[in-house]
């Protein structure tokens, strides 16, 4: 749940977002705190179960309005459902959240092709397609993209190379990409979590070694511990919102000074 200390000005109220990757980890935390500013949801995820929880979390917080579907966000003809569904359902499209990821850690020497499509598909090439087939109604709306990207761009993490690089392409696209649509009023900007424990971590480690993980960044990160979901989220909201109205190009790193102090992540 949301920490109930921070104030909720409703900033997103009215407005459409579709959000991919929300049946879980960061995705999820997104997807409440903006039922929470009151924005109309469109979710997306790959897990029914853990997305039916979603939504029924958005509607407690204040949001009636959440259309789902639920598919491979790598799949061309899913985005182009995606997409039309939430045009049918609300007409509009404001805001377009690529926070759909996966991860993989491997060093070169058996870092093998499947694991780098894989990685690359989802964290570069989803991305990239879906906001291209969203732009013309973020044109018509005045709206803007958010991409949630890693902290890892802005240091090195043993044997996360090929997580790290779609990462960086990733920022690098944010942006380009928001040079390339100011013109149009739509803004781009991305978001670099720190350590945020979420189940992408455990569905692609051991756990020992997420034990190890959760130990080692934990300490090495100097506000002394892990970021939450929720805070990624409001980030997310902010950028979303028009108080962050003169903002776009932007890699905004949320890492609790991890990359300040820790060049090298082991």
């Amino acid at each position: 749940m949301l920490n109930q200390s921070i104030p909720v000005a409703m900033a997103l109220r009215g407005k459409v977002a579709l959000i991919t990757g929300s049946s879980s980890g960061i995705g999820a935390g997104i997807a409440t705190v903006f039922a929470r500013e009151g924005a109309k949801l469109s979710l997306t995820g790959r897990n029914e179960k853990n997305l039916e929880e979603v939504v029924k979390n958005c509607k407690t917080e204040a949001s009636d309005d959440v259309l789902t579907n639920m598919g491979d966000i790598t799949q061309d003809a899913f985005r182009k459902t995606l997409v039309e569904a939430t045009i049918q359902k609300f007409g509009k499209i404001d805001i377009l959240v690529n926070s759909a990821g996966t991860t993989g850690s491997s060093p070169l020497q058996s870092t093998t092709k499947e694991l780098y499509d894989s990685v690359m598909a989802v964290n570069v090439e989803a991305p990239v397609f879906l906001t291209q087939l969203v732009a013309p109604y973020l044109t018509e709306s005045k709206g803007c993209v958010v991409n949630i990207s890693s902290c890892v761009t802005s240091t090195i993490a043993h044997g996360w190379g090929i997580y790290a690089m779609s990462k960086a392409a990733l920022d690098k696209f944010t942006r380009y990409l928001a040079h390339e649509m100011v013109s149009h009023g739509v803004r781009v900007n991305a978001v670099n979590p720190g350590y945020i424990p979420t189940q992408l971590l455990s569905r692609n480690l051991s756990k020992e070694d997420c034990a190890q993980m959760d130990s080692g960044l934990t300490n090495a990160t100097p506000v002394g511990r892990a970021g939450t979901t929720e805070e990624i989220g409001h980030i997310v909201a902010f950028l979303a919102s028009e108080k962050a109205a003169f903002v776009t190009g932007e890699c905004f790193r949320a890492d609790g000074g991890l990359t300040m102090t820790t060049p090298v992540l082991t």
